[in-house]
């Protein structure tokens, strides 16, 4: 073998190593980028000029002209299959005047086979197969001067259609650098930018393959679970107002989009149930960043939502907008897939960013601080009035002039006598008294003209409410000093005698009342037990599961205890010990409610209390 062949193979198998060590040192991801068939009819109406009747008109000539009408698109197999009823005038100008056959009445099929430009910047179509046929299906007399007048005419205007969605494609290339930020001696995670590489029909829309290149991490590189020092804690804790406030951005602005009542309250349950979330990842000790894991939570929660939007408006570009930001949080999911080496840091920038996808200008500058005056959008969505304002101006009472004056003070409303008063068991019959009688004037007040219970609910749901007070407070509101009460509060931030989280009920509530007015706190945890026993337990058909009309007053307290998404835990094999036995406690009261109207006092006070 002579030095020149030696060379040459040494050459080869140094660039062949070179090609394997980048093949190896990049992943690829692919996400699909789907574009709904009705932002297609748009595009095509567009592009034909067609007016808001799928009426137009193009011309050639004064005597050569095609009348557009009645577009018909659809998804057929790998390509768009378009018809239109056409009107076709073709002729030559003779002696000043038009002259020709008469105008011919067809329609008009053709095929856009969907691809991807150079640059993957871009969806483009190719039309095939153009031919024109009478309503009948034959070609007829003069067809062909027909046809290739409306090739001439409406072709050339298909050819020209693109979809541009090199904006969106620029966005998740910059939220993939914002949620995994380049650490010390490593590179940036992109190694190129992203493009489209494929496209097809799918269903009732398009499909383009969007493939993001990343750099392959080491192992070494995996983030080290260390504990957060304060800074970080802080960091992280502010980052999740962010992704409070940016889901609660998204999801309201869906669930007002759409009028289909389920979808409207399954997007929002998934905004309940996040907050729940949050608000127990902020009492939790933690050695890690737990926004990652919520972010994917509720993503993972809303995806399948997405394919139901059918109700949105489709007056401008959301719907493209739409398919961005879907690809966007499925390119996230993506990456995380990968492996920990990969791990997101969600950042306040990143998660605008990606709002801005979906809400374009109407994304707000920022998502905090978290606004807490009651938003009527966000109450109207949910069906909940809020509780009407009742303000009282009395002063707390306290519990030794309470009991000088009597327990039931004609005068006073049991919410204003129990402002400020701690039970203790020397007048804990008196108290407690006071508190059964708040619980029937609110339930009462609750079931009104505007109740939506039927008369067999309404027997299920005032021990409910009784039993549900009792295991979340024992029917206190304050507990402490008697000459200092404070309101009751839970680990998780829940407040008052219903024990409920500001956090996850801001915009609804006022989170100041829930703490320093019984009756409000009472009010609105039982208008929460009516919406999640009425739009989830029997909306979802729990009394249609083994167990009958039981299983609405078990479901109803499982949501009001967990969220929406705990509705059905009092049947499932899976749950955890610890919410079986809060179940399990509940439905105890319950039974005891049912009979007598009366907690089992012992279950909550000793003596010597």
């Amino acid at each position: 073998m002579n030095e020149s062949a030696i060379v040459k193979i040494a050459l080869f198998i140094l660039l062949a190593g070179l090609g394997a060590s980048v093949q190896a040192a990049t992943q690829k991801v692919e996400v699909p980028l789907t574009v709904d068939l009705r932002y297609l009819d748009g595009v095509v109406a567009q592009a034909l000029g067609l007016d808001t009747d799928g009426r137009g008109e193009l011309v050639a000539d004064a005597c050569n002209r095609v009348e557009l009408a009645e577009p018909a698109l659809g998804a057929g197999e790998h390509a768009l299959d378009l018809s239109l009823a056409v009107s076709v005038h073709s002729g030559a100008m003779a002696f000043g005047r038009c002259t020709g056959p008469r105008p011919i009445d067809a329609r008009f099929h053709v095929r856009l086979e969907p691809g991807v430009d150079a640059l993957g910047r871009a969806v483009v179509f190719e039309p095939v197969g153009a031919e024109i046929r009478r309503a009948d299906g034959s070609a007829g007399l003069l067809a062909r001067a027909a046809s290739q007048l409306a090739d001439r005419l409406i072709v050339p205007r298909l050819a020209a259609i693109e979809i541009d969605v090199s904006g969106s494609l620029f966005v998740i290339d910059d939220l993939v650098m914002d949620f995994m930020p380049a650490a010390a001696g490593r590179p940036s995670p992109l190694a190129e930018r992203s493009r489209l590489v494929s496209v097809d029909m799918a269903g009732d829309g398009l499909t383009a393959g969007l493939a993001l290149t990343l750099h392959a991490l080491p192992d070494s590189d995996t983030r080290p679970e260390v504990p957060l020092d304060d800074a970080e804690l802080a960091e992280w804790q502010r980052i999740e107002d962010e992704l409070d406030g940016f889901l609660t951005a998204i999801i309201v602005h869906l669930a007002d989009t759409v009028e289909l009542r389920d979808l409207q309250l399954d997007l929002l349950a998934v905004l309940i149930d996040s907050r729940h979330r949050i608000a127990e990842a902020l009492r939790l000790d933690s050695d890690s960043d737990p926004v990652e894991a919520l972010f994917l939570e509720a993503w993972e929660a809303l995806r399948p939502l997405f394919g139901q939007l059918d109700a949105l408006d489709t007056g401008d570009d959301v719907d493209l907008r739409l398919a961005g930001f879907l690809a966007a949080g499925d390119a996230l999911t993506a990456v995380q897939a990968l492996g920990p080496e990969y791990g997101l840091e969600l950042s306040r920038d990143g998660l605008r960013r990606l709002a801005r996808l979906l809400l374009a200008e109407r994304a707000p500058v920022s998502f905090t601080p978290l606004p807490l005056e009651t938003d009527p959008r966000l109450q109207r969505l949910l069906g909940l009035n809020g509780v009407p304002d009742r303000a009282t101006t009395a002063a707390p009472r306290r519990w030794l002039s309470w009991l000088i004056s009597s327990a039931h003070a004609s005068d006073d409303s049991p919410g204003e006598a129990l402002r400020g008063l701690v039970p203790r068991l020397a007048f804990l019959d008196d108290y407690l008294d006071l508190v059964a009688r708040l619980l029937a004037v609110e339930i009462e007040s609750n079931l009104g003209e505007n109740s939506r219970l039927s008369e067999a609910h309404r027997r299920l749901f005032d021990p409910m409410v009784r039993a549900t007070a009792w295991k979340e407070s024992c029917w206190r509101h304050y507990v402490g000093r008697v000459d200092e009460p404070q309101v009751i509060r839970s680990a998780v931030g829940a407040v008052g005698m219903m024990q409920i989280m500001g956090r996850v009920w801001r915009g609804v509530y006022d989170v100041e009342r829930l703490e320093r007015d019984v009756a409000y706190n009472v009010a609105a945890g039982i208008e929460i037990l009516e919406h999640y026993l009425v739009d989830y337990a029997i909306r979802r058909g729990e009394h249609e599961q083994p167990g009958g009309l039981d299983n609405l007053v078990r479901a109803t307290y499982a949501a009001y205890n967990g969220g929406p998404s705990h509705l059905a835990r009092y049947r499932r094999d899976d749950t955890p010990g610890r919410l079986r036995a809060i179940d399990r406690e509940f439905w105890n009261h319950y039974q005891q409610m049912k009979v007598e109207q009366w907690p089992d006092v012992a279950s909550c006070y000793a003596v010597g209390q």
